[in-house]
């Protein structure tokens, strides 16, 4: 019996010091680097003695941990996970041959090899010939005078901006989702989310 308690102790303060170093974002970061927050494009931490800081940055802004500063979303990848735990695959919202990887909550892009495209059925990438791909572009150059925006891929409350050729991720407010027909944000039995 005495064996038996001390394996559950054991296992459950592994479990408990695994699950703290996934939760601080600082740990193992020298003093005054800053990390993202993988929960928001715009927020960040400052670390210091592996204790994190919040801050954001201003709004239009995006953190970009490589430059170490808040930058335009153009210049910056950042696509928010709906799910913080497991892994889920979705299709780049305007490239054919990429797709997303949300692996416990932090995101990055993969691309297919040459020749192949992204299956969003059998998430995977196959020939180009066996895919039909037709996704909606963001426009190279900004019409001042036209939004263009793009359904999302994860969630039905989840929409994208186009900005300088740039997807820029968009959420709707809570009890939202995205109208694709009316392109706004709406009652979700008026937007008839397909997702």
């Amino acid at each position: 019996m005495f064996k038996h308690n001390l394996l559950v102790c054991v296992v459950l303060a592994a479990f408990i010091i695994t699950t703290g170093a996934q939760r601080n974002p600082c740990l193992g970061i020298p003093d005054g680097m800053f990390v993202n927050d993988f929960t928001s494009c715009e927020g960040y931490f400052l670390c210091m003695s592996e204790t994190p800081t919040h801050a954001q940055c201003p709004p239009g802004f995006y953190f970009n941990e490589a430059q170490q500063l808040c930058d335009f979303p153009q210049n910056v990848f950042c696509h928010v996970c709906n799910q913080q735990n497991g892994v889920q695959l979705f299709p780049h919202p305007t490239n054919c041959d990429q797709f997303i990887t949300c692996s416990n909550g932090i995101s990055f892009v993969g691309n297919c090899k040459t020749g192949e495209t992204y299956d969003v059925v059998l998430q995977a990438c196959k020939s180009e010939m066996r895919v039909d791909c037709e996704r909606l572009r963001c426009p190279d150059i900004d019409n001042p005078n036209v939004v263009v925006f793009i359904p999302g891929i994860q969630s039905c409350d989840e929409y994208f901006l186009c900005q300088a050729g740039t997807p820029i991720q968009r959420f709707c407010a809570p009890g939202l989702h995205w109208n694709r027909v009316a392109q706004r944000c709406d009652f979700p039995e008026l937007a008839q989310c397909p997702l």
